[in-house]
């Protein structure tokens, strides 16, 4: 079972007092309860694991010499416990064994149940962590790392390299004659054509520039 706080839990019934369900070492809800021979007491078994393969002493008693056996009946009172999502707050209504919430949850993977489970854009350059409701759609349409083409010249890229580079300088994006002639959109490519060829708008030498006049006619 996944490891879970006491304080990230919400019990459906209150706890009895007498109940231990955390463990001492690590603090967290108990996973495979263990129970040591010289105090009683139970540790989560990597927990106590741990503490054995280091030579260390039991941290309850500080016996040096016990040994450990998993606790079926701990483990099966705490897998039992009737517990809320912890999305609650987000507005998840599920309730269910403290065993099934990690099914729920599901976390750290794009499916799941819990649609107020928030996972990280599949995006490697985004990885923002959304509500699952959501992620679809900001995968989609929001996500500035996903894939988008050019609709003028067809290149591929991310939305943000197309929209934020390759528009600046894509020849076929459509743009407007500085000269505000009646010619208002027209690819890039062909702006310096249209400007030195066929503009009625743009200043030009007078014919007879020769004799000395200054003028610039459209």
């Amino acid at each position: 079972m996944a490891q879970f706080s006491k304080e990230e839990l919400s019990f459906v019934k209150e706890l009895p007092e007498h109940v231990e369900i955390e463990c001492p070492v690590c603090l967290n809800i108990l996973t495979d309860p263990h129970l040591v021979s010289c105090c009683g007491h139970n540790f989560c078994g990597s927990c106590i694991e741990r503490v054995k393969a280091s030579n260390g002493s039991c941290p309850m008693c500080k016996e040096k010499e016990y040994q450990t056996m998993a606790d079926k009946k701990c483990s099966r009172i705490i897998n039992g416990l009737e517990v809320y999502c912890s999305n609650r707050k987000e507005g998840c209504q599920w309730k269910g064994e403290l065993k099934n919430m990690p099914i729920h949850l599901n976390k750290e993977k794009r499916e799941g149940e819990c649609q107020y489970e928030e996972v990280k854009c599949r995006y490697q350059k985004c990885r923002q962590k959304k509500q699952r409701r959501y992620l679809k759609y900001h995968e989609d349409k929001e996500c500035p790392h996903r894939p988008f083409q050019c609709q003028y010249c067809r290149r591929k890229g991310t939305f943000l390299s197309i929209t934020k580079d390759h528009y600046e300088e894509c020849r076929q994006y459509p743009v407007t004659c500085l000269n505000k002639c009646v010619s208002t959109k027209m690819p890039r490519g062909s702006l310096t054509a249209h400007v030195n060829r066929e503009c009625p708008l743009e200043p030009v030498n007078c014919v007879f520039s020769w004799a000395g006049c200054n003028d610039k006619p459209l």
